[in-house]
């Protein structure tokens, strides 16, 4: 099917008010960025004790699902259709077994927070953890990292990620984000609120000492071009909205494609629906591989996910290894 380019999206991001004065730092100069690639000013580095003094458990647990661009009453939800996964509700999804810690994909999966500058506003996103050369990179959507229009250099700040986050309980440790990369292609048009399948990006993460995030949570692999009909995914995330955003939930689907508008295609599935807070969590294989991110939901239609594209997510992963994360 074909996406046209007036259909609005639901970001699956939750926002909720800042109690306080934000941990944000003058950005340093970035590195240059290979063709294809816009990165983010480096953020400035917090110490862990700042990060986890402004992400208290009550902030961590304040933020609330908004949709951005949205049509003011939205369409409800279309029930998956079937229901592949087991125990999972009337949209697909189930509770992941705990603790997240035990499984694979439980573990390099986590629950993403940022402030967005341009509104003040705290958010939530999902994310994984990916086997760079680095071994610091974590992937998410898009638009859980750029906040500014088409070509306009705003960029999530405070930006932390939690892997294996369990209702505020944090057994891998809080990470910080070093600096992002995007498709230009996305640079370009910006976060406007439409459902874009280079809704890529990584998320250079900052050591703690000696350790770095791989070594210590495990990384996905990842798959390149793939396309087609892919059958028995495992998409993990935590969606705020509805759920709650304190518990992590899995959902298995059999996907096809979906006509993009910049000459990729979507991975897209009617077996899962997403909602608010499930954006850049992973697509993954059997083989533990990465196969895309949660990129939106178009209610009447159920998810779609931004596939691992050789022209948007292999360039965004290979600028974050080559520099080194």
């Amino acid at each position: 099917m074909r996406i046209r380019a007036s259909r609005l999206k639901t970001l699956l991001v939750s926002a909720g008010l800042v109690a306080g004065a934000a941990l944000v730092s003058a950005p340093l100069a970035s590195a240059a960025s290979p063709d294809g690639v816009v990165q983010s000013p480096q953020v400035g580095q917090f110490a862990q004790g700042q990060l986890e003094k402004f992400w208290t458990p009550e902030r961590l647990r304040s933020a609330r699902p908004v949709a951005q661009d949205a049509p003011k009453a939205a369409a409800v939800p279309q029930v998956a259709s079937p229901v592949l996964t087991p125990g999972g509700d009337q949209f697909g999804n189930a509770q992941a077994a705990r603790p997240y810690t035990s499984d694979f994909n439980t573990r390099v999966t986590g629950k993403v927070f940022f402030f967005n500058p341009r509104d003040g506003l705290t958010y939530v996103c999902s994310g994984s953890v990916i086997n760079s050369t680095g071994k610091s990179v974590v992937a998410t959507a898009a638009h859980c990292v750029f906040q500014g229009g088409a070509g306009q250099s705003v960029w999530s700040q405070n930006f932390i990620f939690i892997p294996s986050y369990d209702n505020n309980s944090r057994p891998l440790g809080t990470w910080s984000a070093a600096t992002f990369w995007i498709p230009t292609t996305y640079f370009n048009h910006g976060n406007d609120g439409v459902t874009h399948e280079d809704d890529v990006a990584t998320v250079a993460i900052a050591a703690q000492g000696a350790s770095k995030i791989t070594n210590v949570v495990g990384g996905l692999g990842w798959v390149s071009n793939n396309s087609g009909t892919i059958n028995g995914f495992d998409t993990h995330g935590y969606p705020q909205e509805l759920y709650g955003g304190q518990n992590q939930l899995r959902c298995l689907g059999n996907g096809r494609n979906a006509g993009g508008f910049n000459g990729d295609t979507y991975l897209f599935t009617n077996n899962c629906v997403a909602f608010g807070g499930w954006s850049g969590g992973p697509v993954i294989n059997g083989s533990n591989q990465l196969l895309g991110v949660t990129s939106g939901s178009d209610r009447s239609t159920n998810s779609f996910y931004a596939r691992t594209a050789s022209n948007t997510w292999v360039p965004v992963l290979n600028a974050a290894q080559a520099a080194g994360f």
